[in-house]
């Protein structure tokens, strides 16, 4: 990180779950109802960097072995070409083991346009940017681009142990474009920068050997399609040493993760505006130290905690440190709206902190075993709107605190159900609230909803529904069959039902 263009960004932004739009170009802070010194990436990002004059263009050829330059601004050396000026420079053909360097002083943009391009690098990154103001790199419409490295690579910068990606840049990077971009990063990481990242537009296949997307400072997803295989984390945003870096916010697009560590991580904070997000595969779907879920579909499993809210230096997984203060530590989970289902072998939603949801559907199916939860935090859950519904264990199991002004049940059985088992809660009328088919063995539900009045309930346990189901909750129809398993009224904010 240059210091001067570090001190550029820092930007003091006071917002509360309001956020500028995506077309400005600016960013938000990171933050929904806290106020907080954030880094925006306004000097990073401009309208101006995605328009271009295609007379300004110069054609780079690549001939599977050797590189043709027709213009000024780069210089070929075997197979290997530098770009040393700032300008457009549009890239084609193949190249079985060369490198694409973009090495310069100057202080306006590098933009790379790939018009169907296949580079692979036996040791070291396809594409290196070294030193630049900014890189913007490019898909041209209707191109497939493929970009390769080994499992070896050759440091240029030893100490550093630099470039270790299969595209990797040490300044502020940016992707756009309608054209696709495969990287198979056989050696680490697919796409870094050390600075910031900001993804307007493309088509990303990404499968890697480690983190499958990084931004260092930050990663900004505006739009695009992604399918990601990594064997660490998905989407990810990597500075740990500054609190007002570290964060990832995205705003839209298709997402398919399968992460053999996280799926979306944050050191910092980490929002979500909009998207389908799917996570087929994780340790922990979605983790970072303030997480805020405004809008969006989201879809994750997880070999732990589904959501986790942690601090980013603490130790991984479900033995973060300091967790008896972490409520007074900025730890928080918001959700205002979206559609959030999650299905997690440890807790599934878990704050190390707080919760506040104010709108939104939240279905969790949780842990089978005692040892997590399937709401689990350390402050307090305040619910003021919103659908929540969660299954799992009864050894630590939660609801919303008394702080909420939404009412909400938390039902214990006094022995485990079988998966798929219905459970349907219905007014003393006969009306029903809900109809939903768990995907695992459970033994407490917690349930949350505008519906949920003061007033006398029963709840039945099998049968079946003639409704349509989606994610377990069945939608219309009519429910039957089931044996009647207890009653409850609800007289307050939390009721306790064969609970603790």
């Amino acid at each position: 990180m240059k210091e001067n263009k570090l001190k550029l960004r820092v930007m003091a932004l006071l917002l509360s779950m309001v956020f500028v739009a995506c077309n400005k170009n600016s960013d938000p802070s990171p933050t929904s109802s806290n106020d907080a010194d954030t880094v925006s990436a306004e000097a990073h990002e401009a309208d101006s960097d995605y328009v271009w004059a295609s007379t300004d263009v110069v054609p780079i050829t690549l001939n599977g072995t050797s590189i043709t330059v027709s213009g000024a601004g780069a210089t070929v050396s075997g197979s290997k070409v530098s770009i040393t000026k700032a300008g457009n420079y549009s890239i084609s053909g193949t190249l079985s083991n060369g490198q694409i360097v973009v090495d310069t002083e100057d202080k306006t943009i590098v933009r790379l346009i790939l018009n169907g391009v296949d580079i692979a690098s036996a040791n070291s990154s396809p594409i290196y940017i070294k030193n630049a103001e900014k890189t913007l790199i490019v898909l041209a419409e209707n191109t497939q681009n493929k970009l390769t490295d080994g499992k070896t690579y050759v440091y240029d910068d030893v100490a550093e142990e630099e470039p270790n990606a299969t595209v990797f840049s040490k300044d502020d990077l940016s992707f756009f474009g309608t054209g696709s971009l495969t990287v198979n990063a056989n050696f680490a990481d697919g796409i870094v920068s050390k600075d910031g990242l900001v993804i307007k537009s493309g088509n990303f296949i990404v499968n890697s050997a480690d983190d499958a997307i990084r931004g260092k400072d930050y990663l900004i997803i505006r739009d695009g399609s992604f399918t990601i295989n990594s064997k660490a984390d998905g989407l990810k945003s990597s500075n740990d040493s500054d609190a007002a870096l570290g964060y990832v916010i995205i705003d839209k697009g298709t997402y398919n993760i399968a992460a053999g560590d996280d799926g979306i991580h944050a050191e910092t904070k980490l929002i979500i505006n909009g998207g389908d997000i799917n996570i087929s595969q994780s340790y922990e779907g979605i983790e970072g130290a303030e997480i805020t879920i405004n809008d969006g579909t989201i879809h994750l499993v997880s070999s732990d905690d589904g959501i986790n809210v942690a601090s980013g230096t603490a130790s991984q997984g479900g033995g973060f440190g300091g967790q008896n203060n972490a409520a007074s530590n900025g730890l928080h989970l918001y959700i205002n709206g979206g559609y959030i289902y999650v299905n997690a072998n440890g807790d599934g939603l878990d704050s190390n902190g707080s919760i506040t949801m104010t709108g939104g559907t939240v279905i969790v199916n949780g842990p089978s075993a005692n040892g997590n939860g399937a709401l689990d935090y350390d402050g307090s859950f305040k619910i003021t709107g919103g659908y929540l519904i969660a299954v799992g264990s009864s050894g630590m199991a939660q609801i919303p605190g008394t702080s909420s002004t939404q009412n909400s049940v938390l039902i214990g059985f006094t022995a485990a159900q079988n998966a798929g088992t219905l459970v349907n809660i219905q007014s003393a009328d006969g009306k029903a609230l809900v109809t939903f088919k768990p995907a695992k063995r459970f033994q407490s539900l917690a349930f949350s909803s505008k519906d949920l009045a003061n007033g006398s309930y029963d709840v039945y346990i099998g049968g079946s529904s003639t409704g349509t189901e989606k994610d377990g909750i069945f939608s219309t129809g009519t429910y039957s069959g089931g044996t009647k398993n207890t009653s409850f009224t609800v007289s307050g904010v939390v009721t306790k039902v064969n609970s603790r």
